[in-house]
């Protein structure tokens, strides 16, 4: 998991995520917010290659851990940034 969070910082260097709610049910958690980025094309950040998507998150948390990690978002605006030519 380290790798692939390591290889899409290189792809996405300003990742971020905002919440804008948030929700507890015993050991259940939801965010509901957006992340976005900047898509690094050839490792360079430009702002036409900026994308923000709707998001939600869902945690179940056990023993004090995080035992489920759910994110729900549209993966489309970050896919059409890598699609477009350099």
């Amino acid at each position: 998991m380290r790798e692939g969070w390591r290889q899409y910082f290189q792809m996405v260097p300003d990742y971020h995520i905002e919440i804008t709610q948030s929700f507890t049910d015993g050991g259940e958690v939801a965010l509901l917010g957006s992340a976005g980025g900047t898509y690094a094309r050839n490792m360079q950040m430009k702002p036409a290659d900026a994308w923000q998507t709707p998001a939600a998150w869902h945690a179940v948390v056990r023993d004090g851990l995080i035992a489920e990690w759910q994110v729900y978002a549209d993966n489309e605006p970050i896919r059409q940034r890598m699609r477009q030519p350099a």
